[in-house]
């Protein structure tokens, strides 16, 4: 049920088919699927959650507005235009699905991931998403899973010159990064050394070795790109 849910969401979402009017460009695509969510007729008390808005923050959120939806409950960050460019949709089931889409969107003609600011705006927003969870009572296990939509041709910029490191085109449009699994809440301890893997994988897909975010210890802000 995870990997179908997820797959037809990116299905969805390459089309564009989002649940609030978004930027019509690359996205970041985060699912966080709870087993019980399988289960039928499951449903939280999402309530508790829409009474304060805050506490499910879009990622690189700037200002909230939110809305209830037939799934759920949905809050979004938007633009000047008044278009949505980073959501995050709780559903009742608990699944959340978190769409970012400004900091892929491309500058005049460069298609870039900027290295520091895609990993640091991830591992800043997911404990929010962690203590919903909890809020609601959601149970272990939990799969995360991370998706880029629209990257081929995408560049990773480094924040400087690294020795031998030259990042090459991504040849995928679409970046299905393998899932983590979460067999019990005290596996968030450490939420950048959880999240590494997906970041060394974009590394991977740029030709890299790993993210030189991360020191050879796995702790992320030390890397060499980082100083």
């Amino acid at each position: 049920m995870k990997g179908i849910f997820r797959n037809d969401r990116i299905k969805e979402l390459v089309s564009n088919r989002t649940p609030i009017k978004f930027l019509d460009n690359a996205k970041i695509v985060l699912h966080i699927i709870p087993e019980e969510s399988a289960k039928i007729d499951k449903t939280y008390n999402i309530e508790i959650i829409s009474r304060s808005p805050s506490r499910l923050e879009p990622i690189k959120a700037l200002g909230i507005e939110s809305s209830h939806t037939f799934d759920g409950f949905l809050t979004h960050t938007q633009d000047l235009s008044g278009v949505a460019r980073s959501y995050v949709h709780l559903y009742k089931n608990g699944i959340i699905e978190a769409v970012e889409g400004s900091i892929l969107k491309p500058i005049v003609d460069r298609r870039e991931i900027p290295s520091i600011e895609f990993e640091k705006e991830i591992i800043d927003t997911f404990p929010s998403y962690v203590q919903v969870l909890k809020t609601l009572d959601v149970q272990t296990p939990i799969t995360l899973f991370l998706t880029l939509v629209g990257v081929k041709g995408y560049i990773l910029k480094l924040n400087r010159e690294i020795l031998g490191a030259n990042p090459t085109p991504i040849e995928e449009d679409i970046l299905k990064l393998e899932e983590i699994f979460i067999d019990d809440y005290d596996d968030f301890i450490i939420i950048p050394r959880l999240l590494q893997p997906w970041f060394d994988e974009i590394w991977q897909a740029c030709g890299l070795f790993k993210s030189f975010n991360y020191d050879e210890e796995g702790n992320w802000g030390q890397g060499l790109n980082m100083r």
